[in-house]
């Protein structure tokens, strides 16, 4: 065991608190190497008998459970922003003023996700000269042009992020990003996730196993088409040694849910069964008839789904 002090972010509502107490079990399971884990959970209306639930689930000799109120988020964002994701997502925008000044960095995940290998090499990286750590996210171009970055410039997914709280202090970097929101009504494409890529122009890139979003298991290379991107060898080893899994909206359908077919959606049952949930079934397949029929495709008619799509992609343009 180290003497290390890992710091991890977490942001919820009402809606996704199940899945906070879920990942902290994989987290801590995974991690014994730490002397000391501190959750942040930034609590967007959590209430309090579901806030005690979660702090069952922290190992008392070296576990601690930080709450921070954030349902003030609409305010602090001081714009209105587009209902299509929660509003808690914006929250990991505050932390460099959030938690405590004498945390300088801090690790954020997002709830929707796994933990499934050890984040100490992680943790001991040196970060002193980029705002943000994670791992390339494929988009569409659009996506980059939309916030200002070109083609080839570097473009993360903010599920997984390693943030540098003592640079964004330094160079005010909450503000930056506020004032970015502000002069763009509000209106930024993929949210809180566009809104760290346009602002935070020193990022690091991560391998690839940090976060492995279900489209990386289940799509093959050739169609992934970002650049800059990974190698096909890289993309293989993150699908066999992930270390954090994140279980991301698609044609998959999620590991909570009724007709999944995520490849590693035993990991998430297994952190699941050792929770206070275990007993509880799974949801309904709750995803829009679109996207249903597009599942039903890619599974069993494949030529006519990748058709669906250039129709689709055809039709945008």
């Amino acid at each position: 065991m180290t003497n290390q002090h890992l710091h991890v972010a977490l942001a919820s509502d009402d809606n996704y608190a199940k899945f906070v107490s879920i990942l902290i079990v994989s987290l801590f399971d995974n991690n014994p190497d730490f002397k000391d884990i501190t959750v942040h959970l930034l609590s967007n209306g959590i209430d309090d008998e579901t806030l005690n639930e979660i702090k069952k689930h922290i190992p008392q000799n070296r576990g601690y459970l930080e709450i921070y109120d954030i349902s003030d988020i609409q305010k602090r964002l001081g714009v209105s922003v587009p209902p299509t994701i929660s509003i808690s997502a914006y929250s990991r925008l505050f932390l460099e003023t959030i938690v405590s000044n004498d945390i300088d960095k801090i690790l954020y995940l997002d709830t929707d996700a796994v933990v499934n290998g050890s984040l100490s090499h992680l943790w001991t990286m040196d970060l002193r000269d980029y705002h943000v750590a994670g791992v390339l996210d494929d988009v569409l171009p659009y996506a980059k042009s939309a916030i200002g970055l070109k083609k080839n410039d570097i473009y993360l997914n903010s599920g997984f992020l390693l943030i540098n709280l003592a640079l964004w202090r330094q160079e005010g970097m909450e503000r930056k990003i506020l004032d970015y929101l502000l002069a763009h009504n509000g209106k930024v494409y993929h949210h809180d996730q566009g809104l760290i890529n346009a602002v935070c122009n020193k990022k690091y890139v991560l391998p690839v196993n940090y976060n492995m979003v279900t489209n990386f298991f289940v799509f093959p290379y050739s169609s992934f088409k970002q650049t800059p991107f990974y190698t096909e060898e890289e993309m293989e080893d993150g699908k066999k040694n992930p270390v954090f899994i994140h279980f991301t909206a698609g044609v998959a359908n999620r590991p909570w849910m009724e007709n999944c077919k995520h490849p590693l959606k035993q990991i998430f049952l297994k952190y699941k069964s050792l929770s206070s949930y275990k007993n509880e079934p799974l949801a309904k397949d709750n995803r829009p008839a679109k996207l249903k029929l597009l599942a039903f495709l890619y599974y069993n008619i494949r030529p006519l789904y990748y058709l669906t799509l250039r129709i689709r992609d055809g039709v945008k343009k």
